[in-house]
């Protein structure tokens, strides 16, 4: 499938709906037994569903779903197993057609539209082949080129001309799209790109691969801001600053900031099918060091934590302090093996981290709650996961990961 926008730009994603249809659903189950079963949906959108079945069953497995009230009948295929459900197992069902007219509902894709076109940042799409296949506003207005002139061109037609400082094209040999699609890392790189007038305008580029639903990259998006834009972001980024942004004794992001950027990811999930790794760290026995050690090592050592997990994680990945001795984790472009293969990094890096107290060092370990966001979830839902995830861990006996 083409990284592509939603209608009427031909975007496959829309917004989610909690309603509860019932359902008869067909296919072949894992066993390659045939099977017919009656269920309702959890979630709906334009184009799909997310549903309960008591079978097994596989990524892209084909299925008839017939709305019993309606008789409207449609045939889907699974994108994503979500793991259990009190009636079974939990799938994510995407159509090939837009599913208005058998749910009996509108989708509008307006709010994913908006975000991309009042982001200061210019944003465009391209698919395998480098024909792009979406162009933002702040795109318009950076380059001088409209939708309309650039829509269904390839990037190295001539049109924006990249190069770096040194005046190298870099549309034919270095190109960071064809990279990240080569490899799958993300790259952000300083170039110039060519406005329609002829002048020439310094970028920062980030290019990011676009995957579908089984990991496959299918495209990749470029975001290109202008020194102007770098200011406001250093702007932004002082006025995070303020003590309702930032906990005020390890400098990081409060409750409030995670909740919102959860939020974002699960737009971003939605929208363009980007996965994201939710961890919770919990400190074991943290009440137990500050009766020990005293309230000012038991803060010292907080704050080193807090610094270990920020040294130890990406440069895209988000940190927060969650509560008293917890820190949540939001970090994009991973799958259930890697999210647990970074949550037991941090939690060694953790283990490792220590602070003086008088003539000996203090140290900790912590219990952690390990998840990837799914297409059904809420920022409160996929929180509630990785603490019931963390409180596993910890009462296991601590310093474990729970993945779940």
């Amino acid at each position: 499938m083409e990284p592509q926008l939603p209608a009427p730009y031909g975007r496959r994603r829309s917004d989610r709906v909690s309603i509860a249809f019932a359902l008869e659903v067909a296919s072949v189950d894992h066993a390659g037994q045939r099977f017919s079963e009656k269920t309702k949906t959890t979630t709906v959108s334009r184009y799909g569903c997310a549903l309960a079945l008591q079978h097994m069953l596989q990524t892209d497995q084909k299925l008839h779903l017939r709305r019993l009230d309606t008789d409207e009948i449609t045939i889907g295929r699974v994108v994503a197993p979500m793991g259990a459900h009190a009636d079974g197992h939990l799938y994510g069902i995407e159509t090939r057609e837009s599913c208005d007219s058998f749910w009996g509902i509108h989708f509008s894709s307006s709010f994913y539209e908006k975000l991309l076109d009042n982001t200061h940042d210019g944003v465009y799409f391209v698919n395998r082949d480098r024909k792009i296949t979406y162009w933002n506003e702040s795109a318009a207005r950076l380059t001088g080129y409209t939708s309309t002139e650039i829509l269904g061109k390839r990037c190295f037609d001539n049109l924006l001309g990249h190069v770096d400082e040194t005046g190298r094209p870099l549309c034919v040999d270095g190109c960071p799209l064809t990279n990240v699609m080569l490899d799958g890392r993300e790259r952000t790189v300083d170039i110039f790109l060519r406005h329609k007038q002829g002048h020439r305008v310094p970028v920062t580029v980030q290019a990011v691969p676009l995957r579908n639903s089984a990991g496959q990259i299918v495209g990749a998006v470029e975001m290109f801001r202008t020194p102007e834009a770098e200011r406001r972001l250093h702007n932004l980024s002082a006025s995070l600053q303020q003590p309702t942004v930032r906990d005020p004794l390890t400098g990081l992001p409060t409750p409030r900031y995670l909740e919102l950027r959860i939020e974002q990811a699960l737009q971003e999930l939605s929208s363009f099918g980007r996965r994201f790794g939710l961890l919770l760290f919990d400190i074991d026995r943290f009440p137990a060091v500050s009766g020990s050690y005293g309230h000012a090592v038991a803060e010292s050592l907080l704050k080193a934590i807090a610094q270990t997990l920020v040294s130890g994680l990406g440069p895209m990945d988000i940190v927060g302090r969650w509560e008293s001795e917890s820190f949540l984790v939001l970090a994009p472009d991973l799958d259930a093996n890697s999210v647990f293969e970074l949550a037991e990094r941090c939690r060694a890096l953790i283990r490792q981290t220590s602070v003086d107290a008088e003539s000996s060092r203090v140290s900790a370990t912590a219990s952690v709650g390990a998840t990837v966001l799914a297409q059904s979830d809420s920022a409160a839902s996929a929180i509630a996961r990785a603490s019931e995830l963390m409180s596993q861990s910890r009462r296991s006996g601590g310093g474990l990961t729970t993945a779940g």
